[in-house]
């Protein structure tokens, strides 16, 4: 009798762990860098918001995956999804040559466009070319950024990388750098919009500079996973799910292809 029940109760808590470890296994994990406002960033609650975290869990709850989102800062995302610490980077990502060379990557989600940002103050009749010569902030690790930079004032521009657009505003504030370059819809939301700032000119959506738009990234080899995701976004976008998330956050509806 003491046996049978031995074998009962072991047989109970191998099953246990199977199940749990089935279900860490079946745990997409996705990393989202929270420091871009309105994108992503931790609330005072310590939960992870924003525009970026609203359609991860919209996807996923299409799909009917359990999906674990974590802050993963920009600089160790790409690392992160290298060694399987992550599955998916969730920061939408300028989808470039060199990406698709070393990842694989889900339908273009949205496109935006590239601009400069300065005080309020500052004389921009001269256009973006008056910045040649001069010290340029941009999100440090953005190649298509550092890229565009150069194309537009020489490749021989300082380029300064900074962690986060808070970071690069407070020298664009304290005269270290002349413009802060990012994408215009986080430049508008975070910035413009408070009337302290403004763009040097019109944001560029040339697809030479900006790519084909935004996506996300998995590892190479993960074709069924971003065949499931893509099936995920298509019916999010169809739906009027992502205009919904995108007018909550950040008051726009997004260009889809």
């Amino acid at each position: 009798m003491i046996s049978r029940v031995s074998t009962i109760l072991l047989s109970t808590v191998l099953s246990a762990m199977a199940m749990s470890q089935a279900h860490s296994q079946d745990t997409i994990k996705i990393g989202i860098d929270a420091s871009y406002k309105p994108n992503a960033w931790v609330a005072p609650d310590g939960e992870l918001t924003g525009f970026e975290v609203d359609l991860a869990k919209a996807v996923c709850a299409e799909i009917k995956e359990n999906c674990e989102i974590s802050n993963v800062p920009w600089d160790g995302i790409w690392t992160a999804l290298d060694t399987d610490t992550i599955d998916m980077v969730g920061t939408t990502v300028t989808v470039s040559k060199a990406r698709l060379e070393k990842y694989d990557a889900t339908r273009v989600i949205y496109k935006v466009g590239y601009a400069f940002l300065v005080p309020a103050d500052t004389d921009v009749s001269g256009g973006i070319p008056a910045l040649k010569g001069k010290s340029i902030g941009t999100i440090t690790g953005t190649q298509p950024y550092y890229e565009y930079i150069k194309a537009m004032l020489g490749d021989d521009t300082d380029i300064r990388g900074y962690d986060s657009p808070d970071a690069a505003v407070l020298d664009l504030d304290a005269g270290r750098i002349a413009a802060f370059m990012n994408d215009d819809q986080q430049l508008q939301y975070q910035f413009i919009s408070t009337g302290k700032y403004k763009l040097v000119d019109k944001p560029t959506y040339d697809s030479k500079f900006v790519g084909a738009g935004r996506a996300w990234f998995f590892r190479k080899g993960s074709k069924v996973l971003v065949d499931k995701f893509n099936k995920g976004l298509d019916a999010v976008i169809a739906s009027g799910k992502l205009d919904e998330i995108g007018m909550k956050y950040l008051n726009a509806k997004f260009t889809t292809p």
